[in-house]
């Protein structure tokens, strides 16, 4: 089950004005399943509640998108090839892309921006954390 804390950052993300609502539609459980396959990590359920319920909305940041299917520049199946390929390691879980950069989901439940020339730095302590601060606060 998801936590308050993702339920509380979707709602935030959902309500933006200024927010853009990509024409990719939301993946539903299927799809979802179809992704955890061809990556090969579990996903957990807060991301799951994240993508299902806000996965198409754009503010700072875009969300690698879920696709039944490997079309697409924002997707996630090819984009996490891309990013293992960049030397992300195989247990992180991109899950949105910054030009050559990827911020990562880890196993511990935290986000950390991989930087594939190592001149960032950042770590958030769960995904709800990084959402209003990647996606609210632009950071």
């Amino acid at each position: 089950m998801q936590s308050d804390r993702i339920r509380e950052a979707v709602a935030l993300v959902t309500s933006q004005d200024d927010r853009f609502v990509s024409p990719i539609p939301l993946p539903d459980d299927h799809v979802i399943d179809y992704v955890e396959g061809e990556i090969g990590l579990k996903l957990t359920e807060d991301y799951r509640y994240l993508v299902k319920n806000a996965g198409n909305i754009v503010l700072t940041k875009e969300l690698l998108y879920f696709r039944s299917d490997i079309k697409g520049r924002c997707n996630i199946v090819p984009s996490v090839a891309g990013a293992r390929r960049a030397g992300v390691p195989i247990e992180w879980l991109p899950i949105c892309r910054d030009n050559d950069d990827y911020y990562c989901l880890l196993p511990d439940g935290s986000v950390e921006l991989w930087s594939h020339d190592n001149m960032f730095e950042q770590r958030w302590p769960d995904l709800a954390e990084w959402v209003v601060d990647s996606f609210i606060n632009g950071n």
